[in-house]
C-alpha cells in the first residue's frame, strides 16, 4: 500500500469511517438528550395528571377520598412506573400502592432498571418519592406522594425505538461507507491512472526513448500540467537529440573536406607526386585557417550559449555604429549592385555589447547582402523607445521558405543544401547571433517571404532590464 493508489484509498476509507463514526456518536448523543428531556418531561405530566384527578376524588360532604377510584388511578399510574401514595391529614386514608401490590411494584422498578442500564451501563438511578400537598377549597386536606425511578426511566417502546434508529443508522453508515470505498477506488484510479502513465514515459525517457509521450488523460489541473510538462520535456529532447546528431554530422562533415584535402596534398607532396611549391602550401594553410575558424566559431558559440563570455554593455550610440557598418559592407554591396539604407534615429543611445552588436549586426547585413540580387535594397533600421530598442535589418533579396524558418537559428543550418561554402558559409552564424541576443536578455526573430524578403529584428532590452 506504498502506492499512491493504495494510500488514496486508504484515505477515503480511513475519512468515510470518521465521518461515519462522528456521525454515530453525534446521532447517539442528540437522540439520547431528546429522549431524556421526552422521559423527563412525559414524567412530569403524568404527575401533573395524577395530582388533578386525586384532587377530584375528594368528596366535600365526607370530606373523605373515594378510596376506589383511588385504586383505579394508582394502577393506572402502575403500568406508568409511577407509585401513588395518598394520605389525608387526620391519617382516616392512608392508600398506598406499594401496600396493595407490592411484587407488582418491585418488578416494575426492576424491569425500569434493566431497561436503563440495558441502554446506559453507567447510568446512575433508583427509586425517587416527590411530595404534593392535596388541596380543596384552598385548603390542604391531605399528601399526596409519587414514587418513580428516577430521574428519569425508558419504556420499552422508547428504548425499541432507540434502537430501530440505532439499526437504520448502522444500515446507512455500512452503505455510506461502501459507497465511499467505491468512490475512492474510482477516484484513486482516475488520479493515480495519470501519473501511472506520467512515470512509466519518464522511464521510457531516462532509457533513452526521447519523443514519448504519456497519452492518459488527466482531470485534475496539476496532473494534467504534470503530464504536458513531461510530453514537452521529452519532445524538447527528442529535438535536441536530433540537433546534437545534426551538428555531429555537421561538423565531421564540415571538417572533413579540408582534412581530406590536407591529407591528400600533404600525402601527395610527401611521396612527391606533387611538389611543394608555396602555391600548394598556400592552400593548405588555408584548409587549416578554414578549420581554426570551425573550432574558434563553435568554441564561441559554446561559451555564448553557456553564458560564459562576459559582456562588456556601456552606451553608445547605434548611429555611429549604423554608419561603421555601412562603410565595412559599402564596397561589397556596390559591387553587387545592392543599396544599403541606414534608418536609425539620431542619436539613437543603445545599451549593450558594443563589440558584440555590431558582431549580430555583421552576420545579419553580410547574409541580407549575399541573398539580395542586383538593383536589391538593404535597410538597417532602429525603432528607439524608453523601455527598449529594436533593430532590424531588411531586404529585398529572395526570402526563405517557410519549411526552412523554424530551423533557421540553428547550427550548420543552410537553406541551400547543396552545401556550397563560397555562396552559404559554415552555417554557425546565426546561431552565434542568436547566442549573442539572448546573453543580453533579448530576443531574435525573423519575418520573411518567398521572392519578397526577409527581416530580421533583434530586440534588446534598456538598462533597466525590460524589453520592449
Amino acid at each position: 500500500m506504498n502506492t499512491l493508489k493504495g494510500k488514496l484509498i486508504i484515505s477515503y476509507t480511513a475519512i468515510a469511517l470518521m465521518i461515519v463514526a462522528s456521525l454515530s456518536f453525534l446521532f447517539n448523543m442528540f437522540i439520547d438528550r431528546i429522549f431524556e428531556q421526552y422521559a423527563m418531561l412525559q414524567q412530569k405530566k403524568q404527575i401533573s395528571e395524577i395530582i388533578d384527578q386525586v384532587n377530584m376524588q375528594y368528596v366535600e360532604a365526607t370530606g373523605r377520598y373515594d378510596v376506589d377510584s383511588l385504586g383505579i388511578i394508582a394502577n393506572a399510574a402502575l403500568q406508568n412506573g409511577i407509585m401513588v401514595h395518598v394520605q389525608t391529614l387526620n391519617n382516616e386514608i392512608d392508600w398506598d400502592i406499594r401496600t396493595h401490590k407490592t411484587r407488582e411494584c418491585r418488578l416494575i422498578l426492576q424491569h425500569l432498571d434493566t431497561n436503563m442500564h440495558s441502554r446506559y451501563p453507567n447510568f446512575q438511578g433508583g427509586y425517587a418519592e416527590d411530595t404534593y400537598d392535596l388541596k380543596f377549597g384552598g385548603q390542604v386536606v391531605g399528601f399526596l406522594t409519587i414514587g418513580y425511578y428516577g430521574p428519569y426511566s425508558l419504556g420499552d417502546n422508547e428504548l425499541l425505538l432507540i434502537y430501530t434508529l440505532n439499526r437504520t443508522l448502522i444500515v446507512l453508515g455500512s452503505a455510506f461507507l461502501g459507497a465511499a470505498i467505491l468512490l475512492g477506488l474510482v477516484m484513486a484510479r482516475r488520479i493515480s491512472s495519470p501519473i501511472t502513465s506520467a512515470i512509466a514515459t519518464s522511464k521510457k525517457i531516462a532509457g533513452g526513448e526521447y519523443g514519448s509521450t504519456a497519452t492518459a488523460t488527466a482531470t485534475t489541473r496539476e496532473t494534467a500540467d504534470l503530464i504536458h510538462s513531461i510530453n514537452e520535456m521529452s519532445q524538447a529532447l527528442a529535438t535536441k537529440e536530433r540537433q546534437k546528431r545534426q551538428i555531429t554530422a555537421d561538423v565531421a562533415h564540415e571538417l572533413r573536406t579540408p582534412l581530406n584535402n590536407l591529407q591528400g596534398n600533404m600525402e601527395a607532396m610527401i611521396d612527391r607526386v606533387l611538389e611543394p611549391t608555396a602555391e600548394r602550401l598556400q592552400n593548405c594553410h588555408a584548409e587549416i585557417l578554414r578549420l581554426t575558424q570551425i573550432v574558434e566559431q563553435l568554441q564561441e558559440l559554446d561559451l555564448l550559449e553557456n553564458r560564459r563570455a562576459p559582456l562588456n554593455k556601456r552606451r553608445f550610440d547605434f548611429s555611429e555604429l549604423c554608419a561603421s557598418l555601412l562603410a565595412d559592407f559599402e564596397v561589397v554591396a556596390s559591387e553587387k549592385g545592392v543599396k544599403l539604407t541606414p534608418k536609425a534615429p539620431l542619436p539613437a543611445p543603445v545599451y549593450a555589447d558594443m563589440y558584440r552588436i555590431k558582431q549580430c549586426m555583421t552576420n545579419l547585413l553580410s547574409n541580407a547582402v549575399h541573398h539580395t540580387p542586383e538593383g536589391g535594397i538593404v535597410a538597417i533600421e532602429c525603432e528607439q523607445s524608453d523601455r527598449g530598442i529594436v533593430l532590424r535589418v531588411r531586404d529585398s533579396g529572395e526570402g526563405i521558405p517557410p519549411e526552412d524558418l523554424p530551423h533557421i537559428f540553428e547550427r550548420f543550418y543552410r537553406v541551400d543544401k547543396s552545401r556550397n561554402h563560397a555562396s552559404g558559409g559554415m552555417g554557425i552564424g546565426l546561431s552565434i547571433t542568436k547566442a549573442i541576443v539572448e546573453a543580453h536578455g533579448g530576443t531574435i526573430s525573423v519575418e520573411s517571404k518567398v521572392g519578397s524578403g526577409s527581416v530580421f529584428s533583434i530586440s534588446l532590452p534598456g538598462e533597466d532590464g525590460i524589453i520592449s
